[in-house]
């Protein structure tokens, strides 16, 4: 049986995470429009670590449902994919709005 108090946990764990990953691209976005790239990089690190967590969370909870072939469907947890996107999209964006702002300044 699926345990949605686990689900919802880890549910929250990945909004958290994702929340921190895409607070980290936006000042690295603020840090590279100064000329501040080496900070930059380092935020951008910083968000990549983050969102790795997120998505291990994730990766673990869709490996516990396929084995008990149980699928379930949270409210939380689609909440939760939607936020770990929307940071993966921000962070695609903003590496490549850090590029341009690197080749002003180049």
């Amino acid at each position: 049986m699926v345990n949605i108090e686990k689900i919802s946990e880890t549910a929250m764990t990945v909004i958290t995470y994702s929340g921190m990953a895409k607070s980290c691209y936006m000042e690295a976005l603020a840090l590279a429009k100064q000329g501040k790239f080496a900070e930059s990089d380092e935020k951008m690190n910083e968000g990549s670590t983050h969102f790795l967590e997120a998505h291990h969370g994730h990766a673990d909870v869709l490996a516990e449902e396929m084995s008990k072939e149980e699928p379930q469907i949270s409210l939380l947890m689609t909440h939760a994919e939607d936020q770990l996107m929307g940071a993966e999209t921000l962070k695609i964006v903003i590496l490549e709005l850090i590029e341009i702002y690197k080749e002003k300044r180049g």
